[in-house]
């Protein structure tokens, strides 16, 4: 993936798992005409190298990016409704930005600009602008990437949970590598007691097997015989980073 998305997906908090068997609505608030409602193949998306969780959050927060910079570039409503919502977090403003370009952020950012300015002046003859002004950056919590990026990851991780509840999905399951330390946790809050003891017995295999490789990735680099370095063991030690601390474009603080 592309450096300016290096940063790209990162949850800002970690969500509320639902149920495995909780039926799922989308919440209006967080609604949009511009969201990603992507049709997801748990058993192919388990086929990654890294975690499968960590991926559907950046695949969604790329696809929200490269709608909402056009549509913020394009149109009267998306550059008003941004305004009144004082922008993103400065996180999702800069990735945000990788995906604009200086005629679609000048067209998109000059409503924004003006409000804020407005706000400046009302702070100026106000006795509490210092607090005043630190209410204008958005945070996590009101941040609308933020919080369409948690519901996301949430409802995902419940569809997860449910997918590895029957023989087949386990079976999937069981032939992939497994998802990070941190939706690992997760996804053992939404299953069965049967299932939690099955996600954490198959959990160890990866480790183990990545280990192997990258002591023989080693062995084969010192007596100069890269020739027979197996894909595996090439990327093992981005693999184990993977799958304990998550995704790079998917991490957290």
């Amino acid at each position: 993936m592309k450096s300016q998305w290096s940063l790209l997906g990162r949850v800002c908090s970690r969500p509320k798992c639902r149920r495995a068997d909780d039926s799922y609505r989308k919440n209006s608030e967080g609604s949009s005409r511009f969201r990603v409602n992507s049709q997801t193949n748990l058993a192919a998306d388990l086929r990654t190298r890294g975690c499968a969780v960590c991926n559907y959050v950046i695949n969604t927060a790329r696809d929200f990016f490269a709608q909402w910079q056009y549509a913020l570039s394009s149109t009267k409503e998306a550059q008003e409704s941004f305004a009144a919502e004082l922008g993103f977090c400065p996180l999702h403003s800069w990735q945000l930005h990788s995906m604009s370009s200086p005629w679609g952020e000048s067209a998109g950012l000059a409503i924004l600009a003006e409000e804020i300015s407005n706000l400046l002046v009302k702070a100026a003859n106000d006795d509490a602008s210092a607090s005043t002004l630190r209410t204008i950056p958005r945070t996590r919590k009101d941040c609308r990437v933020c919080r369409m990026l948690t519901e996301e990851e949430s409802d995902y991780i419940g569809r997860l949970g449910s997918f590895v509840s029957d023989k087949l999905g386990r079976r999937n399951y069981e032939r992939s590598q497994g998802v990070c330390m941190y939706h690992l946790a997760c996804l053992l809050s939404v299953v069965s007691h049967a299932t939690r003891e099955f996600l954490l017995a198959t959990a160890s295999r990866p480790f183990q097997e990545m280990a192997q490789q990258m002591r023989q990735y080693v062995a084969k680099r010192d007596a100069l015989r890269r020739d027979l370095i197996s894909r595996d063991e090439e990327d093992a030690h981005l693999r184990v980073l993977t799958h304990l601390v998550g995704a790079k474009d998917c991490n957290r603080p």
